[in-house]
């Protein structure tokens, strides 16, 4: 309603700009007050990990979602999907610093297959707010198995430097904390 609404008020905004092109003084232009008009399309995920019908080791799997837009680090959504199991996951991904990949920690029984919906309510947006189409990611855990998160880091393609599980807080002494408190 509201984008259709901006929408008439900016082509009759055009059409008075136009009638009034020809008169010595132009009109100033309208504002129009708490309209945000989002341009442009919504974010579109370009690749993941595992890929969709990949076959994974059972075990620790970061399962990486890479947007084609920087997207807002607070805004997401994973769901389940009828087309197979949920994985057991970390309650929040992370946005990586790239500002286009998220991380979420998950593990995967043996044997299995699993199918998340991304962005499901949908709550994945974009810096500008554009909110993301919502995709099924289906894959198959075998019966191997990833020993640990670095393994499942490097099966994902990530590094410790990429921090897709926290951000490490070292004052020097290799213990990772808060700043000092107040």
């Amino acid at each position: 309603m509201i984008r259709a609404f901006a929408t008439v008020g900016l082509i009759g905004a055009c059409f008075l700009a136009a009638s009034a092109a020809g008169a010595a003084v132009a009109q100033p232009a309208k504002q129009v007050e708490g309209v945000v008009v989002v341009p442009g399309p919504g974010p579109a995920v370009t690749s993941t990990y595992p890929a969709s019908g990949a076959r994974v080791p059972a075990g620790a799997v970061i399962v990486k979602v890479v947007f084609d837009q920087a997207m807002t680090p607070d805004a997401w959504a994973y769901g389940p999907s009828p087309q197979g199991d949920f994985p057991k996951c970390l309650e929040h991904p992370r946005l990586l610093n790239d500002q286009h990949t998220f991380a979420l920690l998950c593990s995967l029984a043996p044997n299995r297959t699993y199918a998340l919906t991304i962005n499901p309510a949908p709550r994945f947006a974009s810096a500008y707010g554009r909110l993301a189409t919502p995709f099924t990611l289906t894959f198959e855990s075998t019966d191997a198995d990833t020993p640990g998160v670095h393994d499942a880091l490097a099966q994902a393609g990530l590094t410790d430097a990429d921090q897709p599980i926290l951000t490490w807080h070292d004052p020097g002494r290799g213990v990772s904390q808060t700043s000092t408190p107040p």
